[in-house]
């Protein structure tokens, strides 16, 4: 569909700005007019650029087939972006972005991530201290009552411990002990509150260990 380019371009010609004497200022003016349609950068652009095209050379008589041309640049819409059904999008922060425990409190961690805009903290469980065996349903508890009262939500719970107890390890003890801290995560998340647990079973290159067996590549097809 083309559509034609908003009131000041056509006030600018009505003046008896004619083709031959169009300057830098009046396609300033153009590319502010098609702004103020609401248009984005590139289709700006392409407004400029199309009307000098039609101006150039004797190509167009009058500056109404310019505006034309213009608005086939920027008025059709993609059909690929008509999403069927939208989703309300939530931007969360792992808890390893902080200097947690050692400098912060998780409570701290809480009211700064709210504060920078984030709507929710993943969680990363460990074999010590407030997030780990050590904790129970009442601990756990109290941190998803922490977060409810600073008011940000906990998307998740992961951890690096399924690098040194993968559960495809060809050690039969390593892979017991996987098993044993995913079934303990699993209830962790439960009582934090989160569906959300990251559970990595294995990898075909760690780069930054050399005491790992790495899983072939045959055997994850």
């Amino acid at each position: 569909m083309w559509w034609a380019l908003p009131d000041p371009v056509a006030e600018m010609w009505q003046a008896d700005k004619q083709p031959e004497t169009m300057m830098p200022a009046d396609m300033t003016a153009i590319a502010h007019a098609a702004r103020s349609r609401g248009m984005t950068r590139r289709g700006v652009l392409g407004a400029a650029f199309a009307a000098a095209g039609a101006m150039s050379a004797g190509g167009v008589a009058h500056p109404a087939a310019a505006s034309a041309q213009v608005s086939h640049v920027a008025g059709a819409r993609d059909p690929r972006r008509g999403a069927v059904k939208r989703y309300d999008m939530k931007k969360s922060i792992n808890l390893w972005a902080f200097p947690y425990p050692e400098r912060m409190t998780l409570e701290e961690c809480f009211t700064v991530a709210r504060e920078a805009g984030y709507h929710a903290v993943e969680l990363n469980y460990d074999l010590e201290g407030e997030i780990s065996p050590n904790g129970g349903t009442a601990e756990f508890g109290a941190i998803r009552a922490l977060a409810e009262r600073v008011g940000i939500e906990i998307s998740g719970l992961c951890s690096f411990l399924f690098w040194p107890y993968p559960l495809t390890s060809n050690d039969e003890a390593e892979r017991a002990r996987g098993l044993e801290l995913a079934a303990q995560m699993a209830q962790a998340a439960h009582d934090l509150g989160t569906d959300n647990l990251l559970v990595v079973p294995g990898a075909v290159h760690i780069p930054w260990r050399d005491d790992h067996t790495p899983v072939p590549n045959d055997v994850c097809d």
